[in-house]
């Protein structure tokens, strides 16, 4: 038996309770209602609606940052107490423990407290994994974490920018990620990786020629393992952005990067490109609903839990912030529900 069917095997019991669990993830109605809202704590009481922070004053507006961190700590870590194989949810555990990483290092660099920026939903607890980039623990930790930490800190020591120690990191992560989905054999997972790593390259590819550097810059940080192969970005170098987006229709990234470069070069924002990178990952994890058990439909809801995460912060933050329902929902994603 191979470990792809092990798993699918032995996930029956946890797949129907997620399916119960999908019923606390954002629908377009509730994130219309939360936006609606006249202030942040009416925009709160759709999520307490789902069962978000712990009754009428856990969630609190002024402490919003924190209710949503332990929520998705709360939702990973149930999810993961039913799972035989928490290795078969790398591509959704490890992006948070780099992001620790960075947070960390950067951190350690400035002179400033990383505790209350952690999370806690990676497959490494925050305060081990501060004990294992503190003493620069490398033997404990796996070798693409340990080698991508080493080159962040030659790369910050270099530059002395903070940017470099995201981008170093986010090709070391994918590295990580990529390891275990190819050993787990799932194709569902992997496309998902594949795709992910296509847009986090669509991104740095504009984002490389907005700030007007070479192509060997965008080769040093393109990530490996997407769909998109690397010599098409790099003639994308000499296109301009409506040709180079017309030669990534086969990968189904046309219509983002179109519309996306268009909004750079109107108003030098990149809203719209994430949008729409993060609407096609949301996209191809809605196909999980059709199938019955397995790891698919429990990953595809712990990566929506992700989003809804983001959509919650980006309301809850954009009404502090005292921006218009407009202005807030052209940056809504869709949702799984």
């Amino acid at each position: 038996m191979n470990r792809e069917s092990y798993c699918r095997e032995n996930y029956i019991y946890a797949c129907a309770y997620i399916r119960c669990l999908e019923r606390t993830l954002l629908t377009r109605e509730k994130t219309e209602k939360m936006l609606d809202g006249k202030t942040p704590g009416e925009a709160l009481l759709a999520l307490q609606e789902l069962g978000y922070g712990d009754g009428p004053d856990g969630a609190a507006a002024a402490g919003f940052e924190a209710m949503l961190r332990r929520e998705l700590e709360k939702t990973f870590g149930m999810v993961l107490a039913m799972v035989p194989q928490e290795e078969c949810f790398a591509a959704v555990l490890y992006p948070n423990d780099y992001h620790n990483i960075k947070t960390l290092l950067k951190a350690e660099f400035l002179g400033l407290d990383a505790d209350e920026f952690l999370v806690g939903a990676g497959s490494v607890p925050p305060a081990r994994m501060a004990g294992l980039v503190r003493n620069r623990s490398y033997p404990e930790m796996r070798p693409p974490m340990a080698g991508g930490i080493r080159d962040a800190i030659d790369a910050y020591g270099t530059a002395r920018d903070p940017q470099a120690i995201d981008l170093v990191l986010d090709k070391a992560c994918y590295k990580d990620v990529n390891s275990e989905a190819f050993k787990l054999n799932n194709n569902f997972i992997k496309g998902f990786v594949a795709l992910k790593i296509d847009t986090i390259n669509l991104k740095a590819f504009f984002r490389v020629r907005q700030m007007g550097r070479p192509r060997d810059f965008f080769r040093a940080i393109m990530i490996e393992g997407g769909n998109v192969p690397a010599d098409l970005f790099q003639k994308g170098f000499e296109m301009k952005a409506g040709q180079f987006s017309g030669t990534l229709e086969a990968y189904g990234l046309q219509t983002a990067a179109l519309e996306g470069s268009a909004q750079i070069k109107e108003h030098g924002r990149f809203t719209l490109l994430e949008l729409r990178c993060d609407n096609l990952l949301m996209k191809y994890l809605r196909d999980a609903k059709q199938i019955n058990y397995g790891i698919e439909p429990i990953f595809a809801f712990m990566a929506a839990r992700e989003s809804d995460i983001r959509t919650a912060r980006i309301i809850i933050a954009g009404k502090l912030a005292g921006l218009g329902t407009a202005r807030i929902r052209e940056r809504v994603r869709d949702t799984y529900a």
